[in-house]
């Protein structure tokens, strides 16, 4: 009986052994087909054999035969029972809890993931609970569940450091970092991603390092900050061609396909996302990593707005990612199909794809491709401006809370694009350049600016280039419409900016071409400068201008001529030049960013508007002005000081351009309420700005010195007496602090 018993555990032992072996090949159908083969024995031995049913349900799993792999799996279980076997218990509970993932079965995995961990914290495996807890935590991330997945990384990081595993710690790090990279905590994402990366070079783990890498070089992307981005992608590649991980070379070639579209350098991007598209087939055709290269391709098309390119990429990639059940996704691809529906004008079908999009991505909860959906929606000129403000001030806010400055900046643009939504005259908007209104004004109550003012029509009888410096949104813009309004007004005004293209676009942009100068240059093209001739010609974020271009830019200026490309032609020009840049030109000259001799040629003039919080009493000003403008103040009306004080009292970083998005903020909400005052509606706007400065105790003293004698002057009305006796301070004390802080009474007289 003992010799009987003794041989039949050999079989197991054989059996199970070749079976492991086959599973370290992958040859998961062999090892299904050998199970199959001894499956009677294997009933007929009388010994539990829950190692080989365990083994055996995980190539059924690796063959998608989920059904089976779950019995299979079940077997597993009830042999551990009788054999009291609970570490293997726990691990089947785990691969139980996987198929019954890939099933959809979300609620039964999580339980099996939970009985696993349990049974692993009851025996002290603390490797097999971190293990088990990490696991759960991908089962959370998989439907979105952003708060229980970092919860629970949380707890198996704590597990790791016990086990002093600084490899598994630097892999849990890396999941919290893209984890909170999702909800869009992009700082928390960075500092854990560093980390991760810091542990992983120490380790001299070159995978995991490049892993990290990519993840943060994505942060990067998503916040605009392209040369981060980039650097954090060189860092990775060479990490994953060592290591010959195609997969990971997938996941680079996809990121940098994206980085590249973003910034318009097209044929590189087609280049890497079809190279992707190529490998990733040939790993696994029917996979997400295939679907989501397929989705970027989606993408590049609507931008280069190739439809039929655009549907086919978007249809391959539809079915993979709904067979996945991926919202994130699906919720992207309906943005796709629905500018392909606008491209194809289908109106409606193309409204009803934009809403079912952004639908779907809130409730994904991702953050990011949501805010991509709303800009799109904003953008989209099939619904009303009020819907499109309504979009692109909820995609504002996302962009506000994770601190993207960069990206704020792209979307206050947009916000203040979009026209007027009611039937009033159309105010001036500060930020539209290449748009320049007869009776364009420029006000202001700041001294150094009306000083400014005076001296441009001088300026216009020579032939020195004008700098304006200042902040974004300062209205550098605006200023040199009102130069050109000056100067020119009835000569074109030309306005492009530097860091909207890339170079060989910007070159060609700029100089012009001739047929034949490159390949796709089948016409003549006339140049901005050209263009501009008899004129004035706008040139924003000089600072981003590339090193060739500014070369060829210094020889125009120097020479008052321009060669269009693949011409030997010289053309005369007759222009007034305008340059501007919220950058310090004299930094970027010293780190060799910026060319000596054309920052000398271009400072000849150079004049720097204030920010808008050094000029607090150009906000009633202007404040009137933009309500006026958008239906919520009539001519003869006057702002009610409470209202006029919440605007006052911020500090405005967006400066004049914020103001103006602000007021089409205000205009949207008196839309969407039935009832409540404009003060009231303007406490609920500012409630949750944070203002973050970094000023000097003696700046902020000044400032709340500046804010309260505003105050005063708005409840006096503008009256200087009735200001000292609320302050209790003399009224030439007073008048002193006025001119100190250039502030001009009549300004603040309400009614």
């Amino acid at each position: 009986m003992k010799l009987e018993r003794k041989i039949r555990e050999d079989f197991l032992d054989s059996m199970l052994h070749y079976l492991e072996t086959l599973m370290s090949q992958k040859d998961y159908a062999g090892a299904v087909a050998y199970y199959e083969s001894h499956r009677n024995e294997l009933q007929q031995s009388g010994i539990a054999a829950g190692a080989i049913y365990h083994t055996t349900s995980k190539a059924y799993a690796s063959l998608t035969q989920l059904q089976q792999a779950l019995k299979t799996a079940r077997l597993a279980q009830n042999s551990a029972m009788l054999e009291g076997n609970d570490i293997l218990l726990a691990n089947n509970f785990i691969t139980i809890g996987s198929i019954l993932r890939d099933m959809s079965e979300f609620k039964e995995a999580e339980k099996a993931y939970r009985d696993a961990e349990s049974i692993f914290r009851r025996n002290d495996s603390l490797e097999g609970q971190s293990r088990a807890l990490n696991i759960l935590a991908g089962l959370f991330f998989k439907q979105t569940d952003y708060n229980n997945a970092l919860s629970v990384l949380v707890d198996a990081i704590e597990i790791a450091k016990k086990l002093d595993d600084k490899k598994k710690l630097a892999f849990m790090m890396g999941n919290i970092g893209r984890v909170y990279s999702f909800t869009g905590n992009f700082s928390e994402a960075k500092k854990h991603l560093l980390t991760a990366i810091e542990l992983s070079e120490k380790l001299a783990d070159d995978i995991e390092t490049a892993r990290g890498s990519l993840s943060l070089g994505y942060i990067y992307l998503q916040e605009a900050n392209y040369t981060k981005a980039e650097a954090a992608f060189d860092k990775a590649y060479p990490l994953i061609i060592n290591a010959q991980s195609e997969r990971d070379e997938v996941y680079y070639l996809t990121y940098v396909g994206e980085l590249q579209y973003r910034k318009m350098q097209f044929e590189e991007s087609k280049t890497n996302l079809e190279k992707a598209l190529v490998l990733a087939e040939s790993i696994a055709p029917d996979s997400i990593l295939t679907a989501r290269t397929l989705r970027h391709l989606a993408e590049l098309s609507i931008i280069e707005s190739q439809v039929n390119k655009a549907r086919q990429y978007t249809s391959r990639a539809w079915v993979i990612f709904e067979k996945a059940s991926d919202k994130v996704e699906l919720g992207a691809l309906l943005k796709i199909k629905a500018q392909i529906a606008q491209l194809k004008d289908d109106k409606n079908k193309s409204i009803k794809l934009f809403v079912q999009s952004i639908e779907m991505l809130s409730e994904s909860g991702v953050r990011f491709e949501k805010a991509e959906a709303l800009i799109a929606a904003g953008k989209s000129k099939l619904f009303t401006p009020r819907q499109r403000l309504t979009y692109l001030f909820r995609a504002e806010e996302f962009y506000s809370s994770c601190g993207l400055t960069q990206k704020l900046q792209q979307i206050e643009k947009l916000i203040s694009s979009v026209e007027q939504t009611s039937q009033h005259a159309p105010v001036e908007i500060p930020t539209q350049a290449g748009i320049c209104p007869d009776n364009i004004e420029y006000l202001t109550s700041d001294n150094e600016i009306n000083q400014f003012k005076t001296q441009l029509p001088l300026l216009g009888h020579t032939n020195l280039p004008v700098l304006l410096m200042g902040e974004t949104g300062v209205g550098k813009d605006h200023m040199a419409r009102y130069f050109h309004h000056a100067v020119r007004p009835t000569g074109p005004y030309i306005a492009i900016n530097c860091a909207s293209l890339p170079e060989t676009l910007l070159e060609s942009e700029l100089f012009g071409y001739v047929r034949g100068a490159f390949t796709g240059a089948d016409k003549n093209k006339e140049g901005l400068f050209v263009a501009a001739n008899t004129g004035v010609l706008f040139l924003d974020e000089i600072g981003d201008m590339p090193l060739s271009l500014q070369t060829k830019l210094l020889s125009v200026l120097e020479n008052r001529k321009v060669v269009p490309l693949g011409s030997t032609k010289t053309i005369e020009l007759d222009i007034k030049l305008i340059a501007a840049t919220n950058q310090n030109l004299e930094e970027m000259v010293e780190q060799g960013k910026f060319r000596r001799d054309l920052y000398y040629r271009l400072s000849g003039i150079t004049f720097t508007i204030p920010p808008l919080r050094n000029r607090k009493g150009d906000i009633p000003l202007l404040l009137e002005k933009f309500m006026i403008g958008s239906g919520l103040l009539k001519d003869s009306q006057k702002l009610e000081v409470d209202f006029v004080r919440q605007f006052i009292a911020y500090d405005w970083p967006g400066n004049t351009r914020e103001l103006f998005n602000k007021v089409k903020r205000l205009e949207v909400m008196t839309m969407m309420v039935s009832e409540g005052d404009l003060v009231e509606l303007s406490r609920s706007m500012f409630k949750d700005d944070v203002i973050i400065d970094d000023k000097t105790l003696f700046d902020k003293v000044e400032e709340f010195e500046r804010k309260i004698i505003v105050e005063a002057l708005l409840a006096a009305n503008g009256n200087k007496s009735e200001v000292a006796r609320m302050l209790g301070i003399h009224e030439a004390t007073v008048r002193t602090k006025l001119k100190r802080y250039d502030i001009t009474s009549a300004n603040y007289q309400m009614n």
